[in-house]
């Protein structure tokens, strides 16, 4: 397995290291098998989050007697300051153990969520735990490029994690370089692009990529520090482990095969960087286009899929900022640097992500 530094936390973690987001729908005995495997051949960063369901609680057991081998990290999401406490003591108890090597505040991707983290006493708690010796490091993860830039700039945070895959290629442009600048620590999420990026979706898409294709090309860019692939097999295991300590290196005609050949909808597939906004109506464009994406993914194809999207559209957009409230204006599009079809991507979506009444 090779390693790299996690920025100026100064840490050696490896390479390819294990996404927890998938355990808690697995038994704690297979949990148990693919973490020791996983640790025994040179993982030893172990990411999870509150918001993953049991993933903590498998973890905890499954590290009994590893702990002194193991980087942790985990997140907290909760916006009010005694939520994020009550989630922090939480994870304590549900990972066993008395410190965090790495504490994320998680997903702050708006400019809600980003004052919210500095005046709610959120980061200022961050910084009481480190000194107390709960946490080491304090980081964030954001799905949005103008908030990244803003908290990267900030010099609060250590480590940064941000999505990076072949059909979200963006960050490799300007949020890594900047982070790296910045010397932090680099972690990626997604690196299957949230299921786009697996061999069936892709071919449902029309074209094929593979699970080893895709870590690869996550982990080739020098400046990532650590690729985090969600883990509930052990063949998935074996894999990573495999990428992990094999020729890391990618040209850049490799680097570019690879993303031409997953442009999911061409020109119509958004990659989620919020330059779209401010709407006048105040849809949510990328929150929209995002939940859009993954409709057409799994339309007629997996209807649990199609249920729990139809069902986070209604509970996350609001009756009164819906697609179909979209008045073609195009401020949008021309503000988008990928030049979509916003006003016409509205209507479709408006006809498909129907509400729950």
């Amino acid at each position: 397995m090779q390693y790299r530094t996690l920025g100026k936390t100064g840490i050696k973690v490896s390479v390819i290291s294990f996404g927890g987001i998938k355990l808690g729908g697995i038994s704690q005995e297979l949990t148990n098998e693919i973490v020791e495997h996983a640790v025994k051949c040179g993982m030893n960063y172990i990411d999870t989050a509150r918001v993953y369901g049991d993933s903590e609680i498998r973890l905890g057991e499954a590290l009994k007697g590893m702990r002194d081998k193991v980087i942790i990290s985990t997140k907290g999401i909760r916006r009010d300051l005694n939520g994020f406490k009550d989630d922090f003591e939480t994870s304590l108890r549900n990972l066993q153990t008395d410190y965090i090597d790495i504490l994320f505040i998680h997903d702050v991707s708006t400019e809600e969520d980003w004052a919210k983290v500095r005046k709610s006493g959120i980061f200022d708690y961050a910084v009481e735990l480190k000194i107390a010796g709960h946490i080491r490091h304090i980081a964030c993860s954001t799905h949005d490029f103008v908030i990244g830039t803003k908290m990267i700039n900030s010099g609060l945070f250590e480590v940064i994690m941000l999505a990076y895959n072949p059909s979200n290629p963006e960050a490799k442009q300007e949020l890594i370089p900047l982070a790296k600048s910045k010397d932090m620590g680099i972690v990626i999420m997604k690196p299957f692009g949230g299921g786009v990026l697996t061999e069936v979706r892709s071919k449902q898409l029309g074209f094929e990529i593979t699970a080893e294709e895709c870590l690869r090309f996550a982990a080739s860019n020098a400046d990532v520090t650590t690729v985090i692939p969600g883990l509930d097999k052990l063949e998935y295991v074996k894999l990573a482990l495999k990428v992990g300590s094999s020729e890391l290196v990618m040209t850049s005609e490799e680097h570019d095969l690879i993303v031409n050949k997953v442009s999911i909808k061409g020109k119509n597939y958004c990659r989620g960087c919020g330059y779209c906004q401010p709407c006048p109506m105040n849809i949510p464009i990328p929150t929209v286009l995002q939940l859009y994406n993954r409709w057409e993914i799994f339309g007629n194809v997996d209807w649990s899929q199609m249920h729990s999207i139809t069902e986070e559209y209604t509970k996350t957009v609001p009756e009164e900022t819906t697609a179909d409230k979209c008045i073609a204006c195009n401020a949008c599009s021309q503000r988008c640097p990928y030049s979509l079809p916003i006003s016409d991507l509205m209507k479709e979506a408006g006809s498909k992500l129907n509400r729950y009444k």
